[in-house]
């Protein structure tokens, strides 16, 4: 199946067919509030830096293949929340 595509503030955010969010591009849209011209390498080394500090993240992800990049993590709305908070206290670290 091929992502539903969402557009926030210009950025597409891609969701699989039952809901699940793809995190990278999820960590883009919120990312941009912070760096100015972030973009999707930004994105993704953020996500590799936050799992590096917080492993367990990735036990609320699954994977997903679909949309030309490969297999990709996707996340409910539960593990967004923890994901998103975790972000947020690395994006307050570097840019506040």
């Amino acid at each position: 199946m091929s992502p539903i595509e969402v557009y926030l503030e210009d950025t597409p955010v891609r969701f699989t067919d039952d809901g699940h969010m793809f995190v990278v591009d999820a960590i883009a849209v919120v990312s941009e509030a912070f760096i100015d011209g972030a973009d999707m390498r930004q994105a993704g080394s953020l996500w590799e830096e936050l799992v590096r500090r917080n492993p367990e993240l990735l036990a609320y992800c699954r994977e997903f293949e679909g949309g030309g990049d490969g297999v990709v993590p996707v996340v409910d709305s539960d593990g967004w929340d923890k994901i998103h908070e975790k972000l947020f206290e690395r994006l307050l670290e570097e840019y506040v």
